[in-house]
């Protein structure tokens, strides 16, 4: 790559980076596939997009989890079947590069969903490939949470048959998933075959990076039929969890005679009817997904007395109808409501009251094979809008963090370090799941992952803890589990940092950032970052926060909780230091620099590097011709900018002025500006980052930064877009960006903090939501912010405004026009 200097001029609204290059029309877009209030639609069988598509239109309940493929469909080149338990891990060993690892990951289930057909005497079975298709569409409404695929094809004898699949996985019955296949001839008659199966011969195989690793988790593979029950049961390698799959087929509401075929890990049966145009068939299958001790009787009879696909359906949609009513999100323009309101969906059935008891955290790309289906930092992302709204989905979130916090006591001292040392990645257990190796593609090298030494995860899970307390009013939480990690994680970071004596503040070295392009300087023989202004900034955040809530706890409790973690005065007051001294890096032009030595890189044509390297990634396309990201000013995603989104409502004024580095506004937009002129967005929390950050700073850039973010999973053609696994986090992070960035909604222990800033595009926005001082109300429109309290709210609250402090009383409203208009009066 020729090595030029990357020379850009202009603001950073208008000319920021390649990502913001990428798209910036506005929300009206014929191509985005979004059916309002809540639906997602896709006509035309396209097969390069079919596994896109399979993610977008996956359906879960927070405990089982099935890819959208087809029920034809087997595991090939442009299908991936998939079905997955939350929490269901398995580890399997690997040599790499001469070192044997091990590497955990979601498990990949017998595949239950196979269902195809074919007129009596032909050869093949049904595919798409095999067949002119006339008219295709597959979709999603997200308020039932049910599927819906339509087609009508042609085969080679001018046969048309039109089908038409609906899909759901039960929000009532958890262990349920059903469909329904209605097979409709148009212009002919006959005998038709119906094949059911189950297969048992599956891998992790869908994320391609991942390819050369070991993938075969389950053994003991054992199909069977009885009782018209197909049934596939297995045991993973390493965790030995006994699984199993039952299916039950029906064909027109009765159950004819069939005929079973037994392989080595797979058991079908085919089914036998009549057709034509003024007799279609509709053929039921009905899975059951069991796991543990147990499992074959328990799915077994779980089938046994399950009900038909209407009743089955009815009582799915009215267990999703309680959780919308809680979800009060509406906005206009329609297609931007609408993508709100799926990323509700998407939330909601990864996480849900199945969901409890099962230790289990928020995976970062759904229940699906996507980074193994790990769990990183996007539960802080997706808590501001579960704790507002079903504050029981956030409070198990926190106690999969409480579960783990031995395993993180243990990281800290493995590492000589004092307190709890959160692993960057966790799965089924506290230890760290970030694997020692990835695979490059391009180069086919292994690389080590140093990615594990993001140590700023423990203030993320710190930062958590006190969001959901400070918004719920569980101060049982805060007081006790919550303050325990809170506390923990600020003792880590204390010991994390070193006292510089000739500059008399504190260094954190050997860490990375949020931006994982870099994670270590340029020919060093060890990884690691010196002085991450994110990290440091987010530390000395904890430490505050902990000192606080020591104050504000109840005391015999406060002694209590010192007496059991041997805090000390001493120690607190070091903490107290710690949060006052530590260091941060600033160049010439006053731009606050994501670490210590960045300006020391040199620039990266980002231009010149795409015209070389089309479409590959900046790290992974210069590993393949012996250079390294590390050399370079360009980073993969917001990270210093990741402070402001995240630390709003004069919280990160707060802890700028405690480490005594008070920036204003101008140096804020000229360290975005440098940042943004250095950023791919390779990542899909970047937009959305920025999003939040830039919301005062430059709201034009902010607004194409929100939409891009909303419309990034369903364009195919965007550099997020994939078919691993959906963006959860990105997904929550737009719902939190509008709620508090947008129209301004904060809190602290006194009262409500409103402090909007409605882009102007945003035409219309409505919130329904509950936090500790009750139900509240935020409706914008027409250059208007109504804040209407619930009349069964308890008492009264303070609310501070850009106009003021009004106390609100239950039933009444206060106005606020845009900032710059002042306050109207209150109802």
């Amino acid at each position: 790559m020729a090595r030029r200097k990357l020379i850009r001029t202009g603001t950073a609204s208008a000319n920021c980076c390649r990502g913001c290059r990428r798209a910036s029309a506005p929300w009206r877009r014929p191509e985005m596939p979004f059916e309002p209030p809540d639906g997602t639609a896709y006509t035309g069988f396209d097969p390069a997009d079919e596994g896109r598509r399979e993610v977008l239109l996956a359906l879960a309940n927070g405990w089982l989890s099935l890819r959208g493929a087809a029920c034809w469909a087997e595991a090939d080149d442009i299908h991936y079947p998939g079905t997955y338990l939350a929490g269901l891990y398995d580890r399997l060993p690997d040599i790499i590069e001469g070192e044997r690892i091990e590497n955990e990951s979601l498990v990949n289930l017998p595949n239950g969903l196979l269902l195809t057909f074919r007129p009596l005497g032909e050869r093949n079975w049904f595919t798409p490939g095999e067949v002119r298709i006339l008219r295709y569409r597959h979709a999603l409404d997200g308020g039932t949470g049910v599927t819906r695929r339509e087609l009508l094809f042609e085969d080679r004898q001018g046969r048309r048959t039109a089908l038409a699949e609906e899909r759901l996985v039960s929000m009532a019955d958890p262990h349920l998933a059903a469909l329904r296949l209605e097979i409709a001839p148009q212009n002919w008659s006959g005998e038709m075959e119906i094949r059911s199966a189950v297969e048992g011969d599956v891998i992790n195989g869908k994320v391609g990076c991942l390819r050369p690793f070991a993938s075969r988790h389950l053994e003991a593979v054992r199909p069977e039929a009885r009782d018209g029950i197909l049934l596939v049961a297995a045991r993973t390698r390493q965790s030995r969890v006994d699984v199993a799959v039952a299916a039950r087929t029906v064909l027109d509401g009765a159950e004819p005679p069939r005929r079973v075929a037994h392989g080595a890990c797979r058991v079908s049966e085919t089914l036998r009817a009549a057709t034509g145009p003024d007799r279609p068939l509709v053929v039921e299958k009905t899975l059951s997904v069991h796991s543990g001790k147990g499992a074959v009787a328990a799915a077994m009879a779980e089938l046994r007395g399950a009900p038909p696909f209407a009743l089955l359906r009815a009582r799915h949609e009215a267990a999703w109808a309680p959780l919308w009513s809680r979800i009060g999100v509406m906005a206009e323009p329609a297609e931007l409501g609408c993508a709100l309101r799926l990323a509700a969906f998407r939330i909601l059935q990864t996480t849900s009251a199945h969901s409890g008891g099962l230790d289990v955290g928020f995976p970062s790309r759904g229940w699906q094979e996507a980074y193994r289906g790990q769990i990183f930092w996007d539960e802080t992302l997706v808590l501001p809008f579960l704790s507002s709204r079903a504050p029981e989905l956030a409070r198990q979130l926190m106690a999969y963090r409480h579960a783990r916090l031995p395993d993180a006591r243990d990281n800290a001292a493995a590492a000589g370090l004092r307190g709890a040392l959160f692993p960057w990645r966790s799965a089924s257990d506290g230890g760290e799941h970030t694997p020692r190796f990835q695979w490059n593609p391009l180069s086919r090298h292994f690389l080590p992952d140093h990615t594990r030494l993001q140590r700023h995860i423990g203030a993320a899970i710190a930062f958590n803890a006190m969001h959901y307390a400070m918004t719920t009013g569980d101060d049982g939480f805060l007081f006790g589990e919550g303050a325990e990690i809170i506390l923990e994680v600020a003792r880590c970071f204390a010991s994390l940092a070193r006292l510089d004596e000739a500059s008399g503040r504190f260094s954190i070295e050997g860490v990375v950032g949020p931006d994982e392009f870099h994670v270590q300087y340029p020919g060093a023989a060890s990884p690691g970052l010196r002085d991450n202004a994110y990290t440091n900034v987010m530390a000395a955040w904890t430490l505050a926060a902990a000192l606080e809530l020591l104050e504000r706890m109840p005391p015999g409790r406060a002694t209590a909780l010192r007496r059991g973690l041997g805090l000390e005065e001493a120690e607190l007051r070091h903490w107290d230091h710690v949060s006052r001294r530590l260091r941060l890096v600033f160049d010439a032009n006053g731009v606050l620099l994501p670490f210590d030595g960045f300006d020391r890189l040199e620039p990266f044509d980002a231009d010149a590097f795409a015209e070389a390297h089309p479409g590959e990634r900046p790290d992974l396309g210069l590993e393949k011709i012996g250079d390294d990201i590390n050399r370079y000013q360009l980073a993969k995603q917001a990270d210093t900018l990741m402070l402001p989104y995240l630390l709003s409502h004069g919280a990160l004024e707060g802890v700028m002025e405690r480490l005594g580095y008070r920036m204003d506004r101008a140096q804020w937009l000229r360290t975005a500006r440098h940042d943004l002129d250095r950023m791919s967005h390779d990542s899909s929390l970047s937009e959305l980052a920025c999003a939040g950050a830039m919301a005062k700073l430059d709201p034009a850039l902010s607004w194409r930064a929100f939409t891009r973010t909303l419309r990034a999973e369903h364009d195919p053609s965007g550099p997020t877009a994939s078919g691993d696994g959906a963006h959860l986090g990105a997904m929550g992070g737009a719902l939190d960006v509008l709620q508090r960035h947008y129209l301004g909604f904060g809190l602290d222990w006194d009262g409500i903090i409103l402090d909007p800033a409605p882009p102007p595009e945003l035409e219309r926005a409505h919130l329904s939501l509950r936090c500790r001082f009750g139900a509240f109300t935020l409706d914008w429109r027409d250059g208007l912010l109504c804040l209407r309290a619930d009349g069964g709210n308890g008492q009264a609250v303070k609310v501070v405004h850009p106009g003021g402090t009004h106390w609100l009383r239950p039933g009444e409203t206060i106005r606020v026009r845009r900032p710059e208009a002042g306050l109207a009066a209150a109802d």
